[in-house]
């Protein structure tokens, strides 16, 4: 039986990441091109079932989102903050566990590189119910509409077996 496993992007798996983007249907043809590259700001974790990718997400670990302004109603803790780019889950796995296991993996790795605090923004050019939803039942706390944040414990929620990628 294949389990669902999170690991760091390899380059070589690049195109099927963006053939698994591409295939879902709902991707913005300027987010598909920004992923076709690799990127020194992010680093590029993926969800591999069965041997495909079911989805992807981006972050970066040196952030001090305190800086911007924008989670002002937070209560922050000191810098480094990791920065949640980009999650995007095939359509077809959507509501099996990918995104969580997702989050949950970078929220461990956020630990590992010593950050403080999560931190994204939601993609409200259409409705963001499902996501802000999807989100809240990751730990994070969204403020208005638009900005989500957790500390990593509060993701990991004490959940046994979430552990970084191997």
């Amino acid at each position: 039986m294949d389990t669902l496993r999170i690991e760091f992007l390899e380059e070589v798996d690049r195109p099927a990441m963006c053939r698994m983007l591409e295939d879902s249907g709902d991707v913005a043809p300027d987010v598909l091109l920004r992923h076709r590259r690799p990127s020194s700001l992010y680093t590029t974790f993926v969800a591999v079932h069965g041997g495909a990718i079911e989805g992807m997400l981006t972050g970066s670990f040196d952030s001090n989102v305190a800086e911007s302004g924008a989670f002002e109603s937070y209560e922050l803790p000191v810098a480094p903050h990791a920065f949640l780019d980009r999650i995007h889950v095939h359509s077809a796995v959507r509501h099996a566990g990918v995104g969580s296991a997702l989050i949950s993996a970078y929220a461990a790795e956020a630990v590992e590189r010593g950050c403080t605090f999560v931190a994204s923004t939601i993609d409200v050019s259409s409705d963001p119910t499902a996501r802000i939803m999807f989100f809240r039942q990751c730990g994070f706390r969204v403020v208005g509409q638009e900005n989500f944040g957790a500390r990593p414990a509060d993701i990991l929620g004490g959940t046994p077996g979430r552990r970084r990628p191997v």
